[in-house]
């Protein structure tokens, strides 16, 4: 009985399947690999203790909506805060999606828009990207005025290719559709390129970030949008008033009062990243794909084996089984120490091969 009862998009949904913690080295999810440094955890301590847990949260968070308004340069009017960036895709489509309206989303790309637009019932529209999984922008633009999505979402760079928009792209693409154009920032520490500048030129923009890559907060939930004021009043309407707890609150403000440690951590992985591809390509046996983000794409006819021989030695990383991304797997960067042992076991298992 039950069943009949479960909504037909539900009965017809996947649903993602994030892997439990495991024991040993976890390249798989893209967090960063060190915990909080020492001076940020104690002060973050100190501010739960003077925290009434009988009480709820800021629903407007101040402090927080102003350390972020620092750090990016924008009017806390301009900024909607998210249990996750997860919750504000989910936010963004409940917003302006109604059944039968079409989103547009790139094929490969974060499987969560996906299945949030099949929840709101949406029709999913998916651009193949080709087999280096590079972006056609005249095609992709034309494809979009035929289309006519009411919201597209552009991850950049992308998860799980790695790959990058320039920011001359995303504003062909703004220039030429009538919808919303959501730019999912997630990796932006990394890459360095975000489309906030083209805030106040395009009301059709929503930019999405996160505490939980660069700022190593992914057990906390927490994200933000930046958006126009009216758009940002319209996500508040769908929001709930108490979606952020206060002790994320508290961690993302402690965080961002701590840039030059956050700053000197996403150079290191940055520089890892860089290392890590020199020393891929030189294998043969695996195609490595360039990457912006903290995490490395590659592709090998022999990825079980990889898989299997990095899983005894400990290693976890994420493994792909959708036809677009056969055969491929995705490293996050690690520390030096497991970025080594990582890189020698697949370079046992290719050699191996050879």
């Amino acid at each position: 009985m039950i069943n009949d009862l479960v909504s037909k998009r539900v009965q017809e949904l996947k649903s993602y399947k994030a892997e439990s913690r495991i024991q040993g080295i976890a390249l798989d999810k893209n967090e960063l690999p060190w915990g909080l440094d020492d001076e940020v955890e104690e002060a973050l301590i100190k501010s739960i203790k003077a925290m009434k847990f009988n009480r709820y949260p800021d629903s407007d968070y101040t402090e927080l909506k102003a350390a972020i308004s620092r750090y990016a340069g924008i009017d806390p009017g301009s900024i909607c805060i998210g249990n996750g960036s997860d919750e504000l895709i989910s936010l963004v489509l409940q917003t302006f999606i109604d059944p039968g309206d079409t989103i547009a989303i790139y094929n490969p790309t974060f499987a969560m828009y996906k299945i949030y637009g099949s929840i709101c019932g949406a029709r999913i529209w998916k651009y193949d990207l080709d087999s280096n999984f590079e972006l056609k922008l005249d095609e992709f633009i034309a494809s979009l005025q035929e289309q006519k999505p009411k919201l597209v979402f552009l991850c950049n760079p992308n998860n799980p290719t790695g790959k990058e928009l320039a920011l001359s792209e995303i504003e062909e693409i703004l220039k030429n559709t009538a919808g919303i154009v959501v730019v999912d920032e997630a990796y932006f520490e990394f890459s360095e390129v975000t489309a906030l500048g083209l805030l106040s030129g395009y009301d059709n923009l929503i930019i999405l970030r996160t505490f939980s890559k660069a700022f190593g907060l992914a057990g906390l939930r927490i994200g933000y949008m930046l958006a126009s004021p009216l758009i940002i009043s319209y996500i508040d309407r769908v929001r709930s008033p108490f979606n952020v707890n206060a002790f994320a609150q508290a961690a993302a403000v402690e965080v961002l009062k701590n840039l030059d440690i956050v700053m000197e951590r996403v150079e290191t992985i940055k520089s890892e990243r860089e290392r890590l591809i020199v020393l891929l390509k030189q294998l043969k046996g695996i195609q490595c794909f360039e990457s912006k983000s903290n995490f490395i794409l590659m592709r090998s006819p022999y990825s079980d084996e990889i898989i299997k021989q990095l899983q005894e030695a400990g290693i976890f990383i994420r493994k792909y089984s959708s036809t677009k991304l056969k055969d491929c797997l995705r490293v996050t960067i690690g520390t030096r120490g497991e970025n080594d042992k990582f890189y020698e076991t697949v370079k046992e298992v290719l050699y191996e091969r050879a």
